[in-house]
């Protein structure tokens, strides 16, 4: 039987599953300790990442060089099109050393992309610390790990706009990550994909929304799984996407 535990972190929700009861505790803890570092070095007023001097190397927390990292992972893997600053080519980070060097001029936002990779941090640890397989779910980013449900987890694809069949589920039983990301404006209203982590399925997302009509080439491209909903409501779907069921 499916066990779950939900709070507010991170300016969202975060809910972690796991298929047996007595695992619960312990992950639900894990999570929300590592949930509480995200928080203190990356997003709380008065974060450390706020409180950054810049000009000069300086150390920072285990916490923090992660989560920069993963941003300039990002920065990288997108080209630019998801970074946590113009001018992110000159952040300096030494994550053997614990230190890193913001140029006066750059002021870094690492966003709501940051959930994603917290969401994989959180699964992994879940999975390596304490030998649990899991599903956490950090305002729609979800990573996955270790043991899943007889027929995987039950994903329901948010796009906002339910469609005369209901809302798309689609079923996760492998290793890896889900993210979507939602635009206002442009081409596409959203965008989810599926990808080994939740740190890239996020990029490519929100890379996506700013591609317009090259996206699906983008994506098909880069092997990666999607689901784009167009703002005139059309779904295109690129190759591997999981298959569907509906629900009202």
């Amino acid at each position: 039987m499916v066990a779950s535990a939900t709070w507010d972190a991170l300016g969202t929700w975060c809910e972690v599953l796991t298929v047996h009861d007595d695992d619960l505790p312990e992950l639900a803890e894990l999570a929300r300790d590592r949930v509480d570092a995200v928080e203190a070095a990356c997003s709380r007023p008065g974060s450390e990442l706020a409180g950054l001097t810049r000009g000069r190397a300086q150390r920072i927390s285990p916490t923090l060089s992660l989560a920069l990292a993963a941003s300039l992972r990002t920065a990288e893997f997108t080209a630019g099109l998801v970074a946590p600053a113009p001018g992110w080519r000159t952040v300096s980070l030494d994550p053997r050393e614990g230190t890193v060097v913001v140029p006066e001029d750059v002021q870094l936002d690492l966003g709501v992309g940051i959930r994603a990779w917290a969401a994989d941090w959180i699964a992994a640890a879940c999975e390596t610390d304490l030998g649990v397989g899991c599903l956490v779910n950090l305002g729609g980013d979800i990573a996955v790990r270790g043991e899943v449900p007889a027929g995987g987890w039950q994903v329901e694809i948010d796009d906002g706009h339910p469609g005369p069949l209901g809302r798309p589920v689609i079923s996760m039983g492998w290793p890896g990550g889900l993210a979507t990301a939602s635009a206002d404006t442009g081409t596409w209203r959203t965008v989810t994909v599926a990808a080994r982590n939740t740190e890239r399925a996020y990029a490519a997302a929100a890379a996506a929304l700013t591609l317009g009509d090259s996206a699906p080439r983008w994506l098909t491209q880069r092997e990666l799984p999607a689901r784009l909903v167009h703002t005139g409501g059309v779904v295109v779907q690129t190759n591997g996407w999981p298959q569907q069921r509906w629900i009202a």
